[in-house]
């Protein structure tokens, strides 16, 4: 009797990690802040994306870029943050490469603990009228946990 007892709480305690895990799944994660950071008049049906490139891991900058040829149905291009800035050559045409996504970063120190953390995020800015909109505000120490949820809520605001 003990021994079923302890089997049947194993299996409980499996059949409960297993469906946080699947509820959890950060793949389909969305923010329910777009209205702060995405652009009244962007629209990716009608406009290339600009993505800032993750210079700091090409481990990160592979995942992003493979995020984006699965889920992203829209052109977009990744690019250095200069060509962002510079609007000349190939992208200078702010009809058609208007908006960017840029990268941002923070770091928090607590003197008490000497503990340092980082975090990064995204902002869209609009090329045609150097306007830079707010982050997400939703940092995370692994730029491929906020970017995933980003274009996330892109898709699901446009589909």
């Amino acid at each position: 009797m003990h021994q079923t007892l302890k089997n049947l709480y194993s299996g409980f305690a499996i059949l409960l990690f297993l469906f946080l895990a699947i509820a959890s799944n950060p793949s389909k994660k969305t923010f329910s802040n777009d209205e702060k950071w995405i652009p009244k008049d962007f629209d990716p049906a009608k406009t290339t994306l600009l993505i800032q490139k993750f210079r700091s891991s090409e481990k990160q900058q592979t995942k992003m870029e493979g995020y984006m040829e699965e889920k992203y149905p829209y052109k977009y291009e990744f690019v250095e943050m200069e060509t962002i800035i510079d609007r000349e050559g190939k992208y200078a045409n702010t009809d058609i490469y208007r908006f960017a996504l840029r990268i941002t970063s923070h770091t928090t120190s607590y003197t008490n603990s000497n503990m340092v953390t980082s975090g990064f995020d995204f902002y869209f800015y609009d090329r045609a009228n150097d306007i830079k909109y707010p982050a997400t505000n939703k940092a995370s120490s692994y730029i491929f946990t906020t970017f995933q949820p980003v274009i996330n809520t892109i898709l699901k605001k446009y589909e």
